[in-house]
């Protein structure tokens, strides 16, 4: 139902209540009124309303299991995120089964969240960290409540940085760093590998030039592993790849988009050498000699179809992560690179040219961002280490 107000407190504002049937008992449900400040805002929230409603929670109902509602709202999403982060919200429903049990939205309080935090790590002998399991467990339950703030709940029982809330700074563990390869690691890798192609058989291409492509672009491995040859573009007087998907090792296939972006978008990535195009271009000729000669096809056009695996080949898979990672531990000692405890991998690429983009005099952050695939506040919190929020921050500190 939706009617203007025409007297009392709420005069001129709009009136909205939806008083569904239950399937069950028959009888109309009672839902609170909520008031906006025009119609077109009353229709939308009277659909939402009822959407919120036919996928299960009652905004009215306090008393519905925490788990099982928890566990409804990760099945609603699971179309729309991919397979590894459904898996680890999967995990976190899982989790809170065991923990929560029956307990009722309304009995969730900050306190009980603690004792959860706390209990799991103790139980698991785990890490607190901004990347830990338990961080991502409170994420989940926090964006939980906010979906029902206002409605069934008052407040959220989440903190904002819960973590930092629960945890003192002594229960911290500093995470691994990534290692940052220098300027002239990064050139005798290039080197080593531009040597070994040379005179290499086809076969022992594949995972060299993956490393040789991801040290001069930075993208995702994902994304290296769903490059193909007709997407090298000569574009604003430089050679770069447009790239539109990626893939998924664990699911064997590929997704159809980018991370964190529509099915359809593109982008171009960071410029590479001419020689790196040339090179690109012999190692097509070789593929397609050896595919001919066992009779095999390229019909998605894979830079890194998996030649080794005839069966992965002619389910037009690409070479995969573990295989890329185990070339690059081989050139890393040939080259005696040692990680001295940092986390070295092929990542390392990605984050070593992030860096260098966020500290290069004069850099555009919002090109670089998205040469790189990451959302400008992304960019900057992570490798720039500004908050692009500070401003507001610091204006309220210098005027208060």
């Amino acid at each position: 139902m939706i009617k203007k107000v025409e007297k009392g407190k709420h005069v001129g504002q709009w009136k909205v209540r939806i008083q569904p049937v239950d399937k069950i008992t028959g009888k109309r449900l009672s839902f609170p009124v909520k008031y906006v400040d025009s119609k077109k805002e009353a229709v939308k929230l009277e659909r939402e309303l009822w959407a919120e409603y036919e996928n299960g929670l009652n905004p009215s109902d306090g008393t519905a299991i925490f788990a099982d509602e928890f566990q409804k709202y990760v099945d609603r999403r699971a179309k729309t995120i991919s397979p590894v982060t459904l898996k680890a919200w999967q995990g976190s429903a899982d989790d809170f089964k065991t923990y929560f049990g029956k307990a009722k939205i309304n009995q969730i309080t900050t306190a009980l969240v603690s004792e959860y935090a706390h209990k799991y790590v103790d139980e698991h002998h785990a890490t607190v960290s901004k990347s830990s399991t338990i961080a991502k467990r409170l994420i989940h339950m926090r964006n939980f409540f906010k979906t029902i703030v206002g409605k069934t709940i008052k407040e959220n029982p989440v903190p904002e940085g819960a973590l930092k809330l629960f945890f003192k700074q002594s229960d911290f563990t500093v995470p691994q760093e990534w290692y940052i390869f220098s300027s002239d690691q990064l050139e005798s890798i290039r080197n080593l590998i531009f040597k070994d192609l040379q005179h290499a058989s086809v076969m022992n291409w594949s995972s060299k030039l993956a490393i040789l492509i991801e040290s001069y672009t930075g993208m995702r491995v994902s994304e290296v592993q769903a490059l193909k040859f007709n997407k090298v573009v000569f574009e604003d007087s430089a050679w770069t790849f447009r790239i539109n998907n990626s893939w998924s090792d664990y699911e064997k296939s590929f997704t159809g988009a980018l991370k964190a972006r529509p099915k359809g978008y593109s982008r171009t990535v960071l410029p590479v050498p001419q020689k790196l195009i040339i090179l690109l271009q012999k190692f097509k000729n070789k593929q397609e000699d050896f595919l001919k000669k066992h009779d095999l096809d390229n019909p998605l056009d894979l830079v890194f179809i998996n030649i080794h695996d005839y069966k992965a080949s002619a389910t037009d898979q690409p070479v995969n992560q573990r295989s890329i990672n185990e070339m690059l531990k081989n050139i890393c000692d040939r080259l005696n690179i040692k990680a001295d405890g940092k986390l070295l991998s092929m990542y390392s690429f990605r984050h070593t040219i992030c860096t260098n983009l966020a500290n290069t005099p004069g850099m555009s952050y919002p090109w670089a961002a998205e040469k790189m695939g990451h959302s400008l506040q992304m960019f900057m919190n992570t490798y720039v280490g500004i908050d692009p929020n500070m401003n507001q921050q610091m204006n309220k500190l210098w005027v208060s």
